[in-house]
């Protein structure tokens, strides 16, 4: 009997005892406890040591407030062009209201999930494949302001959206990259005709430019040659001028003589021909002799003729 009852005391003991430490609490910091009465919300505890009156209080939830990352099962999805492409996305959350995010939905991270995957299929049925797989950051942005009004009802704020791959089939990437092929030709010979356009242009202009910078090399060649022949011919009609005054100022007293002088000069050179014979009049004849050397040389010449007959 004496056993029977130090087995019972025992039983008890553990009993209180678990009923005891149960009812202190150790929240950590990022979270918070969730306390009800006989099954009734009754307060959120903030980080720290608490204790509760057992069996009437329990905490039934720790809630945990920290920023919560979370990947989405891929999807497929249909875009306006009727191609079907693979999703894979992830995002992060944080819960921002615990009394709304416990009590007011079954499963709040559920319910954005399910929101997350259909407000994905509604953008991007609105756009086409160029469009999704050139525009990931868009989807973004438009899922992004989409869910952080439909999820502000379970309690919650999602901070980030990202697109992490979006794939097609096989057959469509061929396709795409045949697409993709030739469009680069394209780019490349357009770029390339262009090039020998510019570089025509180029040679024209340089050509353009040459022929202008020749002609006019050729004008101030001929300005300057124009200008030497015209200083040339002025200075030899200055020289002719100055020529002639020079002589009018010698013959101005001396014309008479002068053209004595060419008249020998004149019979020198006709006397110079054997086969020439020249007559002269006497008033040509004693015009010579009025000259000083001619009077001498027909003196000498007269005075000859008399000792040869002698």
């Amino acid at each position: 009997m004496s056993i029977l009852i130090w087995i019972v005391a025992i039983v008890l003991a553990i009993i209180v005892l678990a009923i005891v430490f149960s009812s202190f609490a150790i929240i950590h910091t990022g979270e918070v406890g969730i306390v009800e009465r006989l099954g009734v919300y009754v307060k959120t505890l903030d980080p720290g040591f608490h204790m509760v009156v057992p069996v009437i209080y329990r905490i039934t939830q720790i809630v945990n407030l920290k920023q919560i990352p979370m990947r989405i099962d891929e999807q497929e999805v249909i875009t306006k062009d009727n191609v079907v492409v693979r999703v894979s996305e992830t995002l992060k959350y944080h819960i921002t209201d615990t009394n709304a995010f416990v009590y007011k939905n079954k499963d709040s991270v559920m319910s954005m999930v399910q929101d997350t995957r259909a407000q994905l299929r509604g953008i991007i049925g609105n756009m086409d494949l160029n469009e999704v797989l050139n525009g990931t950051e868009q989807v973004n942005h438009s899922l992004f302001d989409q869910l952080s009004e439909v999820t502000a009802g379970y309690g919650l704020n999602v901070d980030r959206v990202n697109i992490d791959s979006v794939e097609v089939d096989q057959d469509i990437q061929e396709s795409m990259n045949k697409l993709l092929r030739a469009s680069r030709e394209k780019e490349a010979n357009i770029m390339q005709a262009d090039g020998l356009k510019q570089a025509a242009i180029a040679k024209a202009e340089g050509q353009k430019q040459a022929d202008i910078l020749e002609a006019e090399a050729n004008k101030q060649t001929q300005i300057l040659q124009a200008q030497g022949r015209a200083e040339s011919q002025r200075l030899i009609a200055q020289a002719s001028r100055d020529q002639i005054n020079y002589l009018n100022e010698a013959l101005k007293d001396n014309a008479p003589t002068f053209l004595q002088y060419k008249n020998i000069e004149a019979m020198e050179k006709l006397a110079e021909s054997k086969a020439n014979t020249v007559i002269m009049p006497n008033s040509a004849i004693d015009s010579l002799g009025s000259m000083p050397t001619i009077g001498k040389l027909f003196n000498q010449t007269n005075q000859d003729t008399t000792e040869s007959e002698k």
